[in-house]
């Protein structure tokens, strides 16, 4: 493999792209040399921003070793051709959100696409208590079209089982896998993931409780084992690029299929933890921190409901002629997709919050006590997310125990 640096990329991309104008230096950076706001919390890849003054694009070369090194190592190379066929095939689908794609390089494990960066990150403008009146419109068309055209309620059966194993990307799903679901639960126990020495000896009591070991490992077997769709298996705030009315997804190279409500969960989970975090951050007023903490709350109803209503959508006009008119399905549909994604929400809170992982919705809190209330609390409401999932039966009873937790925990503590 032709490992490319700032040195060398210039020469690579001359042989191999013709949109660029190469009578004058390119300007090149490295993802990782800015700041968060500007780069992104990956870890994994080494990607290059390329400008000739006039297009822009990003450079992405998947290697076995990662950017950060650690114990991400070993890792599989051709994982960016699976992320560049998931993305043509969500360019087919909803393509005014994705990336333009220019290129892909085999042997070298190389794709080139347009640099979004034109838009914004959404965590780190989420961080600064910005709105985005238009995200839930767009994020839960995005979500339910790529969801329902990639699974057998649309797919000829066959070719949804090619599908299936096309996109098997076992290794990249088996960090997911472990991140997500397992905890580390004695010096014998060699998977999981290891708890924060700083915040152990709060995250232990939620984190190793049977009932919440139980669901976490209920919620494992669904995400190993229910192949209903095509999924992003990353979408988070920081793989979303947003304007006032614009958006753009990126960054699919733990692609496989896997639940129709685990990109839902997933994302669900950085509002949980955007709740929480703002329930402790400094605001201006506490006005304000209502007011925020409000559109966070309405973000969590829509994104839920403006997907199943878009799901349903599809399913009306394009599902399989066996699908239709089954009295009971869809709402079967919606009160499933209701359980299991707040649970994979919930999974992955925990597994952030009680982590030693960056999580920069909290680590942009800079007091100390303050940032320790904000997880505390977010661990505390996964766990009653994760304990009353299948018993919840509306996303308003959700809601409804989220900002009841969190009042009975500040009813509870001295400092806030």
């Amino acid at each position: 493999m032709y490992n490319l640096t700032k040195e060398n990329l210039t020469d690579y991309l001359k042989q191999n792209l013709d949109l660029l104008d190469y009578s004058r230096p390119l300007t090149i950076s490295a993802v990782g040399e800015g700041s968060e706001e500007e780069d992104g919390d990956g870890f994994i890849n080494f990607v290059f921003r390329v400008s000739d003054g006039t297009h822009n694009i990003i450079v992405k070369q998947s290697r076995a070793d990662s950017r950060y090194g650690g114990d991400l190592n070993g890792l599989p190379t051709d994982r960016n051709e699976l992320e560049y066929d998931s993305m043509m095939i969500r360019k087919a689908i909803v393509p005014e959100y994705i990336p333009e794609l220019y290129f892909i390089d085999h042997e070298n494990s190389v794709f080139v696409t347009e640099d979004v960066s034109y838009l914004r990150i959404m965590r780190f403008q989420l961080i600064q208590s910005k709105q985005f009146d238009n995200f839930t419109k767009h994020i839960t068309k995005y979500m339910a079209a790529a969801n329902f055209y990639t699974s057998e309620y649309y797919l000829e059966t066959a070719d949804f089982r090619d599908l299936s194993v096309k996109f098997m990307n076992d290794k990249m799903r088996n960090i997911m896998d472990i991140g997500i679901f397992l905890v580390k639960r004695g010096e014998d126990d060699h998977i999981g993931r290891e708890l924060d020495p700083d915040f152990a000896r709060f995250a232990r009591q939620i984190v190793y409780d049977p009932q919440v070991l139980l669901e976490r490992y209920k919620l494992r077997h669904l995400f190993v084992t229910k192949g209903e769709c095509l999924i992003h298996g990353d979408l988070h705030t920081s793989n979303i690029f947003l304007g006032e009315d614009d958006m753009k997804i990126i960054d699919m190279e733990y692609t496989f299929c896997g639940p129709l409500s685990y990109d839902l969960g997933y994302l669900l989970n950085n509002f949980i933890a955007q709740y929480t975090a703002a329930a402790f951050r400094p605001f201006e007023s506490e006005e304000q921190r209502r007011e925020y903490q409000s559109y966070i709350l309405r973000v969590i109803h829509d994104l839920y409901t403006g997907y199943c209503a878009e799901f349903i959508k599809c399913w009306n006009m394009d599902a399989k002629d066996i699908y239709k008119n089954i009295p009971g399905l869809q709402e079967d549909f919606v009160k499933t997709t209701l359980s299991e994604s707040f649970g994979f929400a919930a999974s992955a809170n925990l597994s952030r919050c009680a982590g030693s992982i960056p999580f920069p919705d909290f680590d942009a809190i800079e007091n100390p006590v303050q940032k320790h209330n904000a997880m505390c609390l977010s661990i505390i409401i996964s766990k009653q997310l994760l304990l009353k999932r299948c018993e919840y039966d509306t996303i308003d009873e959700i809601v409804k125990d989220i900002v009841e937790i969190e009042a009975i925990y500040k009813s509870n503590i001295t400092e806030w």
